[in-house]
């Protein structure tokens, strides 16, 4: 279709059949948003375009509707260009009943195709429709009718809340359930409750969709990194009127989720743990912080970006947000000024433009993310299907826009050298951003302890009879501490002394009989008596456990220690020096290189929980790497940073023993910092700490992220 202005007046347009009309209030102003049903595409223009297309029947000329118009409208109209303009509009959008439809219905055709295969191509996400569900919807929402409005949502509200009070009441147990929730033996009930929730999520959109009158036109999965998630269609509720409603529908899937979440908590708080305990926790944080950080993320097409549009007013948000971004992009590389995006004036339009960044700077993360899941998950079959989605999402669009460089370039918009000298620049500046050196800032977690800390361990087993001090008292050198007490140790010693006494009575006997050789025979077996009960006697006296040194008792189990048994070798509590204070670390083996750096160096501790910087020294750092973690709160077990694993289980192994069946997953060096504050003689022994300093070993952004992938590679064995 080539239209003239002289030509077109005597034109008798008609609209395409079947397209649904339907207005709207979007930010303030009433909208009309146009459906093609046959494409699932919806428009939105303004009232007075609506009205001039609804007069195109095909049965009056484009110059009768505008003098009509002016005539009834006292001459507001539109001119006979913006008329042409909107009819062009109207045919590139095939909205149009006219013949040069057909004659582009190949190459649009054929360009749907290849948008098709290209889509098909990426083996990262795949989209297959599977039904047309609306009638089973329809059926759902006709049952569901009284609980999807106000008495609905009271009942939802309740169970949320008293699911939300479930968890805040048992909060430690709960969140020592995110302890192994992603080790591989998990993977399994993850994905079938993450399909659950999904086919849920899903049938919450379709049933609100038919609640309020609007048909689901199929449903489907999508396959992310071969795991399934299901669609469900539910783009003609952008024809709702209210938005609202749109919202509503929007929301509809977390609702779902929220609801299944919250029963599942309640549940959870009344079962012990074990397997059943394990995925219901599993479903609470499927259906809660997964689906908060996925489906309400408004960076990414899901539920959360329509409501945010909605909210905001501002339809195709994503939409313009990126030809901001682009055009800004093309002004950066030809710098002409008619490429130059306005700079946003209004709300709105600031709103446009900080959208279009952030959700490129998203993608950019969730594609180098998935990418990167997909070379871990799928081993070495995971980084060709790696290379194939970096084609299809990064090299196809870099193509097109590369594409459209050249284009502007031919007519006449920015020179060649002037565009290869921006490019330059660019990737000098993206080179300096990852190759630059710079000095990094080392951040490990620590635990507090007294100076010169002596282990206090027990030599005699036995059991906890009295304590004569309490934690954090000060105590001399030979104070006595504690009493344990060995009944069979008591008994063999008063054996040993009966046996000494009846020796003796017999060697006094063969004295009085002056029988020199039995005489010397039964003194020396009593003096052997003698010497093994004066042993019995020094071993039995260490149940008397006594300061070593003189220092502050540090143990936060003194108070239930009264009956408790003690192996030999068993640490029982710790001395140390009243006034200082030292930083146990664990070191892992990327950051040894910066810590021989920094030692003897000063560090900067600042205490969890409080606000004060402490001036420290890294005084000591072990030459080999260990497995065991210097202080057992480091550990996850106990909430700190360190993953633990198994080992071999030990046969009538005590409580302390029970804890030592864990060894860290990863082999990390022991480090000391010494506190040099006057103020560290008020922290607590085994307060958790962070120790930060500026390494002197100057990295790389380049090199740094090579690290992190590394690590995550090894984490899960690639």
């Amino acid at each position: 279709m080539n239209f003239s202005v002289r030509e077109f007046e005597m034109l008798c347009p008609r609209l395409r059949d079947g397209l649904h009309f339907s207005v709207q209030e979007q930010g303030g102003d009433r909208v009309c948003v146009i459906e093609d049903p046959s494409s699932s595409r919806f428009f939105r223009v303004g009232v007075d375009e609506y009205h001039f297309f609804r007069s195109l029947d095909g049965t009056q000329t484009v110059a009768s509707i505008i003098a009509r118009r002016a005539r009834d409208r006292s001459g507001d109209t539109f001119t006979e260009h913006e008329a042409l303009q909107m009819l062009r509009w109207l045919k590139d959008n095939h909205l149009l009943a006219v013949e040069s439809d057909r004659a582009t219905g190949k190459s649009e055709e054929s360009r749907r195709a290849w948008k098709s295969a290209v889509t098909w191509l990426n083996p990262l996400v795949v989209r297959i429709p599977i039904a047309r569900m609306d009638g089973f919807f329809r059926v759902l929402a006709r049952a569901l009718r009284p609980f999807l409005g106000w008495f609905g949502f009271a009942i939802w509200f309740g169970v949320v809340l008293a699911g939300a009070a479930q968890i805040g009441m048992d909060w430690s147990r709960f969140n020592r359930g995110f302890t192994g929730i992603i080790a591989r033996d998990n993977w399994l009930w993850l994905g079938l409750i993450w399909i659950g929730l999904k086919v849920l999520h899903e049938c919450g959109h379709g049933i609100f969709c038919r609640h309020f009158g609007v048909r689901v036109r199929e449903v489907g999965v999508i396959f992310v990194l071969f795991m399934p998630m299901g669609y469900v269609d539910a783009t003609a509720s952008l024809g709702l009127a209210s938005r609202w409603r749109r919202i509503i529908v929007s929301c509809a899937g977390m609702y779902v989720e929220f609801f299944v979440a919250a029963i599942a908590a309640i549940v959870w708080a009344s079962t012990p743990d074990g397997r059943a305990a394990t995925l219901l926790h599993n479903t609470v944080v499927m259906g809660t912080m997964v689906t908060l950080f996925f489906n309400a993320n408004p960076l990414m097409r899901f539920d959360g970006y329509f409501i945010l549009s909605d909210l905001l007013g501002i339809p195709n948000l994503a939409t313009q947000g990126r030809a901001w971004f682009m055009r800004a992009v093309s002004w950066l590389l030809l710098g002409t000024r008619r490429l130059r995006p306005e700079r946003p004036a209004t709300r709105g339009q600031w709103i446009v433009a900080l959208y279009g960044i952030a959700a490129w700077v998203w993608q950019i993360a969730v594609f180098a993310g998935m990418m990167l899941a997909a070379s871990v998950m799928f081993r070495g079959g995971g980084l060709l299907l790696a290379v194939i989605a970096g084609v299809v999402w990064v090299a196809t669009p870099m193509l097109a826009f590369a594409r459209q460089i050249a284009a502007s370039m031919r007519q006449g918009t920015g020179a060649v050298a002037g565009v290869a000298l921006r490019l330059a620049l660019i990737a000098g500046l993206v080179a300096l951003v990852f190759f630059a050196p710079y000095r990094k800032t080392v951040v490990v977690r620590g635990v507090v302890e007294f100076g010169d800390t002596r282990i206090v361990r027990a030599e005699c087993p036995g059991f906890v009879d009295r304590i004569h001090v309490q934690d954090g008292d000060v105590v001399p050198a030979g104070e006595l501490i504690m009493e344990l007490r060995n009944e069979e140790a008591a008994s063999a010693l008063m054996k040993a002394r009966r046996e000494l006494d009846a020796q003796e009575l017999r060697a006094r006997v063969a004295y009085l009989r002056r029988d020199v050789a039995e005489y010397q025979a039964e003194f020396a077996r009593a003096d052997a008596l003698r010497k093994a009960l004066a042993e019995n006697e020094s071993y039995l006296a260490t149940l008397k456990i006594r300061a070593p040194i003189a220092g502050r008792v540090s143990t936060r189990e003194l108070e239930r220690m009264p009956g408790a048994y003690f192996q030999r070798g068993e640490e029982i509590l710790k001395l140390g020096q009243a006034a200082g204070r030292e930083v146990k670390l664990a070191v892992a083996q990327d950051s040894l290189p910066h810590f021989k750096a920094a030692l003897n160096r000063k560090v900067a501790v600042r205490i969890d929980g409080r606000g004060d910087v402490f001036a420290a020294q890294l005084e000591r750092l072990d030459g080999n790497a260990s497995r065991t973690s210097p202080h057992a709160a480091l550990t996850a077990l106990s909430g700190g940073p360190l993953p633990v694993q198994r080992v071999q289980d030990i046969d009538g192994a005590s409580a302390k023993q029970e804890q030592e069946r864990y060894e860290l997953a990863d082999p990390h060096f022991g480090a000391t910092v010494r506190m040099t504050s006057a103020d560290a003689a008020s922290l607590d022994d085994g307060e958790l700490a962070r120790v930060k300093f500026r390494s002197p070993v100057k990295v790389t952004l380049w090199g740094e992220t090579r690290a992190a992938v590394g690590r995550w590679m090894r984490k899960y064995g690639v």
